[in-house]
């Protein structure tokens, strides 16, 4: 605007007179003194209005006021002004994405439901055995990283052929039910149950999305544990924490954010539906990502095993940890059964001990040539010397 500081400040003095009396609004003011009313909001006018207004009622008419102080006095207004409009943008930003966070979750958590829904729940007959063993019989099962479809040197998977191994496993545990007098066995699964997308190369190896894997998977063993319940009882551990089932939102790295983790559901899926199931009972702890239970007196702990960088050196960590001396340790994620003796008690060996994949080999580990059968192992444990014997249940 060029104008002198005169005829400046006339203009000011009549657009605040103006506007005092009622004669324009705050747009008819940005159009007047400003050339383009839609340059500013009717708030941010309305704050230069309140700055004009201040200035005219200041104004000593014995001082001279030049047009350089009153743009400067503008200027540093329209400052404030910008500084304030960028302060809601930002929280704004904040604020869409925690909305968008949230409504990822929520809808997340409706799909579930909605495959929930789609199926009734697996049923069970009533035991027609009773047996007794003085032996405790674990089997140790995970890794099924359930949803990936692929063929490799040795082995092929998908979720039919899952079906067909967890159908495998129970006529394979039910021989050995009748053969060994089993009554009741411990069942523990060291979690990684779906494939996940931990990477964008799992996209490439998921058959169906990462909801309906839930859902079905969970269904596929709670059929199983009900299935074998119909011959001995089951005391069943599943842990809830692993990498393969975390969700990873928001860029997060692995375990940042880890209680965004998918086994959670899982385990409370299946809980539920064996609830009506009095010879199955689920063992969990949603808060913890690790599990602890007594075979005999010996004190085991169940973990996932990706948090240990050292397996040899498990138990003694874990002991340390939680001030709690364990006597067996069972981990997943190398995807290959070992059994390795760390100490020793009076009659017992101290021992980790590394369950198999439900999966088995697959292209990347046929390219470090590494691979291992899909498998369960069967731990046999005695009162007084502990773990005995092991069977391998080969699935492929």
């Amino acid at each position: 605007m060029c104008l002198s500081s005169k005829n400046y400040l006339k203009k000011l003095k009549d657009i605040v007179e103006l506007k005092r009396i009622g004669k324009i609004d705050y747009n008819q003011m940005g159009d007047m003194l400003l050339g383009d009313k839609n340059v500013y909001s009717s708030e941010n006018l309305r704050k230069f209005y309140y700055v004009f207004e201040k200035i005219i009622d200041n104004i000593d008419d014995s001082v001279e006021i030049t047009e350089e102080d009153l743009i400067k006095e503008l200027d540093l207004k329209k400052k404030e002004i910008m500084k304030e409009r960028y302060k809601l943008q930002a929280t704004k930003v904040e604020e869409n994405r925690y909305n968008r966070r949230d409504a990822r979750r929520e809808l997340f958590y409706e799909n579930i439901k909605d495959c929930i829904e789609k199926l009734p729940l697996p049923d069970f007959q009533d035991i027609p055995y009773s047996y007794q063993n003085d032996k405790e019989y674990i089997v140790g099962m995970g890794d099924f990283h359930f949803g990936a479809n692929f063929d490799s040197q040795n082995n092929n998977y998908s979720r039919e052929e899952c079906k067909k191994r967890l159908e495998k496993l129970s006529y394979a545990l039910k021989c050995e039910i009748f053969n060994n007098d089993i009554y009741k066995i411990k069942i523990i699964n060291v979690a990684d149950t779906i494939q996940g997308i931990l990477r964008l190369t799992d996209l490439q190896l998921n058959e169906i999305p990462v909801v309906e894997c839930v859902v079905e998977i969970s269904r596929l063993l709670a059929e199983f544990l009900n299935n074998l319940s119909e011959f001995c009882e089951i005391d069943y551990y599943h842990c809830s924490a692993a990498n393969h089932s975390q969700t990873r939102p928001l860029g997060s790295k692995a375990s940042e954010l880890a209680a965004e983790d998918l086994e959670k559901i899982i385990v409370s899926y299946i809980s539920d539906l064996v609830a009506n199931n009095p010879r199955v009972t689920v063992h969990s702890d949603l808060d913890k990502d690790y599990l602890c239970f007594n075979i005999f007196d010996f004190k085991a702990i169940i973990m996932h095993g990706h948090q240990i960088k050292n397996v040899k050196d498990a138990i003694k960590d874990l002991s340390s940890l939680h001030r709690e001396f364990y006597d067996f340790c069972f981990l997943g994620h190398r995807h290959s059964a070992n059994e390795i003796i760390v100490g020793e008690d009076k009659s017992h060996n101290v021992e980790i001990l590394t369950c198999p994949s439900f999966i088995g080999s697959d292209p990347y580990s046929d390219s470090l040539m590494v691979g291992s059968k899909a498998m369960v192992k069967l731990y046999e444990f005695d009162k007084i010397y502990g773990h005995t014997a092991s069977r391998n249940i080969i699935l492929n």
